[in-house]
Parts: structure tokens; sequence; C-alpha cells
């Protein structure tokens, strides 16, 4: 989910930065209006990950840079963390272990 944050974050993002993420799995959306946010409440409201909950920033008053892995059939994340440059190899790790369940 992409939404705008920074004072340059005036429309969706380019197709050059779209292909920062290469999975097929994955879909991407512009949340202009923080609709996600708000819907879950805002950051005091974040998921929760099951295993690990890293978040190294206050996010107000939007959820943002958050990264959140559900594995097949949960309503709960197992892993949760932000920013996501701080946690990509957190991230690698919780993929690889949910593959080998």
């Amino acid at each position: 989910m992409w939404e705008p944050i920074l004072p340059t974050d005036w429309g969706p993002p380019s197709t050059a930065t779209l292909a920062r993420v290469r999975d097929v799995r994955t879909a991407q959306f512009w949340d202009r209006d923080h609709a996600l946010s708000k819907s879950l409440g805002g950051p005091e409201h974040a998921p929760k990950g099951s295993r690990v909950d890293k978040i190294q920033f206050e996010m107000r008053p939007y959820i943002w840079d958050f990264v959140a892995i559900y594995p097949p059939g949960s309503e709960t994340p197992s892993f949760t963390g932000a920013p996501i440059v701080s946690v990509v190899s957190d991230v690698h790790e919780e993929v690889a272990r949910l593959a080998r369940d």
C-alpha cells in the first residue's frame, strides 16, 4: 500500500518505484486518503506480529513504512516491523520460515 506521507508525495508511485517489489504474489495500491490506516485505527492499533514486533519509530498519525506478513489462512500477522529498510533481513527470515512450515 502506497500513501502520501512526505510533502513530495503528490501522486501514486511511478512504474519504476512499483518495480522495486518483484514478487508476483504481491499487489500494490495507492491510498491517497489513508483509508487503510484510518480503517486500522492509526498507528496505536497497527497489527501486532505474533512472533516479532519491531516498530522503530513514531508513525503518527498514519501507519507507514510498515510491513506485516500474514501466513496463509491467518488473520494475524506472524511478523510486523518498521521502517521496512531496518527489517528487510527479518522479512526474508520470516518468509523462509513460513515456506518451511
